[in-house]
């Protein structure tokens, strides 16, 4: 009997370290990213060689949810709650507002630290910071280089926040949001917002102990609006205009060119994994926290096609998310998973990955979803509560395992539900570059990999086909109007959206309406809070500070 190969033997033994020891997480989050605007999808307008390849090789999460606006979806990842759970439902945090996450739950990270994980986080919060006791080293992350508030600008990290809507103040505020720790950091003005959070991803993973888990948490700015909700920042606008010149629309050049530059910092978070050795045994996410913001307030001109919808709404496009997982302790890997998931079943999925104990899972509403991701079995969850909004008067709940949407009302009496965005399909849009994807920081970073398949060209093109759904606009749109009363869609065979069945199905309607009165019951009311009139960063230096803290303002 032939003896196995030492190859085949060392393969082995790399299988069953990985199977025990426990895994590198790493979380990239992209802002307000549409799901037209990554190439996996169908449009080639936007190159996003690395995320395709992480997903090409991995897994891509094709019914995956988030929440529709920033800080619910952060909210719900690091709880594994839903917002209405604690009161944070309503509208996004304001720079200046005093609405913390409660310490009675235990967030992820927190929960990572007493499993052994060395726990870093870059980028944006946006989880309240009017105590040091609310920002990110406070709760569970051992460093934290980045913003509190929602968005600063790509160049001099300073966010803004007007007064009108609180106070009647045609006032607007305006200071740095670059901490490290409680540090300011106006060293760093003129640097890149996508670089700097890239090289700071990269120096955490260089100073890391490999033999040590890491969870590294990256929330880029990228691609949401940046300075006073409107600046799309770019590091030289003529590369822009000449690269993406086949784009009519200077301002979608300008975020086109915002995208590309977070797939690179994708790439090379990847490539550095692979170079500490730790990508064999991580397991790297990539998602956006929700759909991009095509028109309106900080409108960012990102494009949801065919989605109905943006962000805001509980239409496709402001909540069905975008997100791709890699890993080589993924059972089955390079295919779709098209079983319903949502953004709070990451936190028990990690936790489980982790070596956390199942009866902690037990108070979430995620659902542990690993053997959903690494085998492609049934999901453990049948129903997504998207939101319950009782100041706005909108709701919506997805039943049958993913299959029907019922929605009461809409955000801002429809203002958003039926815009596009660019469809990225015309005639002078260069073809998909499949070489790129092959040649791609992360497809040769995995390439590397022991147990590895090779990605081919042909693979490639056979997902893409498949996830590519834009053939569902092709119906006629007569329900593009505001779904203002009660709407029921059938999104397995109507994920655009267009046909409104809840009086066609009127048991169906019945059902996922009784199931999200349940959620009423249960709702805590939303929190929001006015601005605190003494949190100006004019109080401290012209910075963001937690200005309820006798000393939090700390001096350069």
């Amino acid at each position: 009997m032939k003896r196995p190969s030492i190859l085949i033997l060392g393969l082995f033994n790399l299988i069953a370290i990985c199977a025990t020891r426990q895994p590198h997480i790493v979380v990239i989050l992209g802002d307000d990213i549409g799901w037209n605007d990554f190439g996996f999808h169908g449009s080639s307008q936007i190159p996003t060689p690395n995320i395709d390849a992480l997903g090409y090789n991995g897994v891509v999460l094709n019914k995956f949810y988030t929440q529709a606006i920033c800080s619910p979806s952060r909210a719900a990842f690091l709880t594994g709650k839903y917002p209405v759970r604690f009161g944070y439902q309503g509208v996004p945090l304001s720079a200046g507002e005093d609405r913390p996450l409660p310490h009675d739950l235990e967030l992820l990270p927190e929960r990572l630290q007493k499993l052994g994980y060395k726990t870093h986080m870059v980028g944006k919060w946006h989880l309240s910071s009017g105590r040091k006791n609310n920002t990110p080293t406070a709760r569970g992350f051992d460093t934290h280089f980045g913003y509190w508030n929602g968005f600063v600008g790509y160049f001099d990290y300073f966010a803004y926040q007007g007064l009108s809507a609180d106070w009647n103040i045609s006032e607007t505020w305006s200071g740095l949001d670059l901490h490290h720790g409680f540090k300011p950091q106006w060293q760093y003005q003129g640097q890149y917002a996508t670089d700097l959070f890239t090289e700071k991803s990269l120096d955490v993973l260089e100073a890391h102990n490999a033999s040590e888990p890491l969870f590294l948490y990256l929330g880029h700015l990228a691609a949401h609006a940046g300075a006073n909700g409107t600046e799309l920042g770019v590091k030289n606008i003529t590369q822009t205009d000449e690269k993406f010149g086949y784009i009519e629309d200077p301002r979608r050049r300008r975020y086109a060119d915002v995208v590309s530059e977070l797939d690179k910092s994708v790439g090379l978070v990847v490539k550095k994994l692979s170079d500490k050795g730790m990508l064999n045994n991580s397991i790297v996410l990539f998602l956006s926290d929700n759909g991009a913001q095509t028109i309106g307030i900080y409108e960012n001109h990102g494009s949801n096609y065919p989605l109905k919808g943006l962000k805001f709404t509980l239409l496709e496009g402001g909540v069905r998310g975008s997100a791709v997982i890699y890993s080589p302790l993924l059972r089955k890997k390079g295919y779709i998973n098209n079983r319903l998931m949502h953004i709070t079943d990451l936190y028990p999925t990690f936790l489980d990955l982790a070596g956390g104990n199942p009866k902690l899972f037990n108070n979430l509403d995620g659902q542990n979803q690993w053997s959903t991701i690494s085998k492609d079995l049934p999901s453990h969850r049948s129903e997504v509560l998207l939101n319950i909004d009782e100041k706005n008067g909108f709701s919506g709940l997805i039943g049958q395992a993913g299959r029907y949407k019922y929605l009461n009302g809409s955000y801002m009496n429809g203002t958003y539900d039926g815009a596009l965005g660019d469809t990225g399909r015309a005639a002078e849009t260069p073809a998909y570059d499949l070489e790129a994807v092959l040649q791609s920081a992360v497809n040769q970073a995995i390439q590397t990999v022991p147990g590895s398949v090779s990605l081919t060209l042909e693979r490639i093109q056979q997902l893409r086909t498949q996830l590519d759904i834009s053939g569902c606009n092709g119906k006629r749109r007569a329900a593009d109007l505001p779904c203002l009363g009660e709407c029921l869609f059938d999104l397995e065979n109507d994920p655009c959206e267009t046909e409104n069945l809840f009086d066609r199905k009127p048991v169906v309607g019945a059902n996922l309406k009784r199931k999200l009165r349940r959620y009423f019951s249960q709702l805590v009311p939303s929190r929001n809070r006015k601005i605190d009139l003494n949190s100006n960063p004019k109080n401290c230096n012209g910075t963001w500070f937690p200005w309820l803290d006798a000393d939090g303002c700390e001096r350069v």
